[in-house]
């Protein structure tokens, strides 16, 4: 019997000393997880200089697209003062290459009425009023004038410009503008005239279109219908694409 509980008693110690270990769940497990926790911080940190590498190169880029932008801002700065230069001055209007005759409703005159010589009464020429103006300045006056619809006024500063400067670029602009200070006048006879001289004057200017085309206006109100048809016909075949030609088909539409 005592054999017996001797058994008894070192089964049941042994299950006591084992119990508590396996009721622990076995061994500590902080120490497997460990290696777990130090490669997710690898990895973090990995990513993390990764993205400061991409954040670094975005600046780069961002920085080239701005020295970029600067650069555009100059080339169109420069260029808008270009444009704003060749607006100034007066381009020449090459004529445009021969192209069929297009199909017109209107019919020609059968004869072709030969251009009534200028008027009798040539306008005289005066004498400076502005001498030493620098000619910008006395063309923009004159301009200034005319924008203020005192005609008389802008036709003499015109006419002085003229004589003045007959080889600046902008003789043939103010020679024409002295015809329309005097269309606006209704003064059609000296008007005619001074459309005529920009067209024998400057025959390259590029006021030479507007120029048929007004005289084709003036003859009308002057009651020479047969005259302004011809001016206008010589437009639109002279220079067809301009916005002239255009605006004369329309008015070779009321005189006919």
């Amino acid at each position: 019997m005592d054999v017996k509980r001797r058994k008894k008693t070192g089964i049941l110690f042994t299950l006591l000393f084992i119990f508590p270990f396996f009721a622990c769940g076995g061994p500590n497990p902080t120490s497997t997880s460990q290696p777990s926790l130090s490669s997710n911080a690898l990895q973090t940190e990995a990513k993390i200089k990764t993205l400061q590498e991409q954040n670094q190169e975005l600046i780069k880029q961002m920085v080239a697209v701005q020295a970029s932008l600067r650069d555009l801002n100059q080339k169109v700065e420069a260029l808008n003062k270009r444009l704003a230069s060749a607006e100034m001055r007066p381009s020449s209007h090459p004529k445009p290459a021969a192209m069929p005759k297009r199909h017109r409703k209107i019919q020609r005159p059968e004869k072709h009425a030969a251009p009534p010589s200028a008027p009798a009464n040539k306008p005289s020429v005066q004498a400076s009023k502005h001498p030493g103006v620098p000619p910008l300045k006395l063309y923009h006056m004159a301009a200034a004038k005319y924008a203020s619809h005192k005609y008389l006024e802008a036709a003499t500063i015109y006419l002085e410009f003229v004589r003045t400067f007959p080889k600046h670029p902008y003789a043939n602009n103010a020679l024409y503008w002295a015809g329309e200070s005097y269309y606006s006048l209704g003064e059609y006879k000296k008007a005619v005239f001074y459309f005529k001289a920009v067209i024998e004057k400057y025959p390259k200017g590029s006021k030479v279109p507007d120029s048929l085309l007004k005289l084709g206006y003036a003859y009308a109100e002057l009651g020479k219908k047969k005259v302004a048809r011809e001016y206008l016909f010589r437009l639109m075949d002279e220079y067809p694409f301009s916005e002239a030609a255009q605006k004369a088909q329309a008015k070779l539409d009321d005189l006919y």
